[in-house]
């Protein structure tokens, strides 16, 4: 049923996102006097740049949003950006980086904050879709007071169809992190652990380990305590500890209703198996769909785990020298964690080794 909703808040966000493209043509049509309106291919040209460039700016001011509320409740901006394009504030000052935290992410906010017992996090999580609602009410009084809809309706289904994605209450986006901080408000302590998490990870990823951010909690409902399993997971992992990894990861894979949760787990868990020699096992899970997709993605330590793959389980010499030779370049650059470099550097070393024999 879950997933049914998912797919209807997809499609109605697709929807209002195909109506403000069309308005935004119909509305730079309006602003060109009559004798140029056979310039079709002009006109679909300023729609285009107005639509893009309003999309990227209404991003923008979501993740300012979380930042000006943020702001309100005790949060210090650490950093702010578009895509993997980020503003991150050092010890040295304010640098660019480039860089991924979030797979997929339009565009990023990242705060951290002190008081582990504030619950003032629901606040900062709805900055963005305040701003979203905010400029649908200002859009419709610009179009009340010009009498030309088409540009104001472009925005107007811009940002619902940002709020309908951003406020769906199941998966990892704002809505689904309120609905959890409401319904669980001593969570609070494991947002401001994760935020602080990926805040290291931008500033300075060689200064703190994985465990140093991490809880060891049973399993409880939700992607944030699940994430805190999940990461205590890979930490033991680090330690060697593969058979306790493979019946936590398991167990989580069985539980969890979050589809972001299960893939990563399941990521994870291949892994275990293939350390661990159970091949018929890591042959199996290897086929998984859902693990196929992470695997094409060019993280450092995920295409330490596909070479794993290809160099012990489908014996895909032509396939484990791409994978290679793609975490070797990406590895050094990952958004990891000091225990996590070295982990995944210790085994890429292990495996050019076993290939050259």
């Amino acid at each position: 049923m879950k997933k049914v909703g998912n797919w209807f808040v997809l499609g109605f966000s697709i929807l209002f996102g195909l109506a403000s493209a069309m308005y935004s043509t119909y509305g730079m049509a309006q602003l060109l006097p009559d004798n140029m309106m056979y310039w079709e291919v002009f006109v679909f040209g300023l729609g285009y740049l107005w639509f893009m460039g309003s999309f990227y700016l209404t991003i923008i001011l979501h993740e300012l949003g979380h930042a000006f509320f943020g702001w309100l409740t005790g949060f210090d901006l650490v950093a702010l950006g578009l895509g993997n394009h980020l503003l991150v504030k050092t010890d040295q000052g304010w640098k660019w980086k480039e860089t991924v935290i979030v797979q997929g992410a339009a565009a990023q906010y990242i705060g951290v904050k002190k008081d582990e017992n504030d619950p003032r996090a629901i606040l900062m999580f709805a900055g963005g879709l305040i701003v979203h609602l905010s400029l649908i009410v200002i859009s419709a009084l610009i179009g009340f007071v010009t009498g030309k809809w088409g540009l104001p309706l472009s925005q107007i289904f811009l940002n619902l169809s940002l709020f309908v994605l951003n406020a769906n209450p199941s998966g990892m986006v704002d809505g689904a992190k309120i609905q959890e901080l409401r319904a669980h408000p001593d969570y609070s302590r494991l947002t401001y652990h994760a935020l602080r998490h990926t805040a290291q990870v931008m500033v300075d990823p060689t200064a703190a380990n994985l465990s140093d951010f991490v809880l060891d909690i049973p399993i409880l409902p939700g992607h944030l305590p699940q994430t805190h399993y999940l990461n205590w997971t890979e930490v033991l992992i680090f330690k060697g500890e593969y058979p306790e990894a493979q019946e936590r990861l398991e167990k989580l894979i069985a539980v969890s209703d979050n589809d972001y949760i299960v893939k990563l787990a399941k990521l994870v868990l291949l892994e275990v198996y293939i350390l661990r020699g159970l091949e018929e096992e890591a042959r199996r899970l290897g086929q998984d769909k859902q693990i196929k997709s992470l695997l094409k993605y060019p993280a450092g330590n995920y295409q330490v785990i596909v070479a794993l793959y290809h160099q012990r389980i489908s014996k895909d010499s032509k396939a484990l020298k791409k994978s290679l030779a793609l975490a070797k370049k990406s590895l050094p650059n990952s958004p990891l964690l000091a225990d996590e470099q070295a982990f995944y550097g210790s085994l890429l070393a292990e495996l050019e080794r076993e290939s050259q024999l």
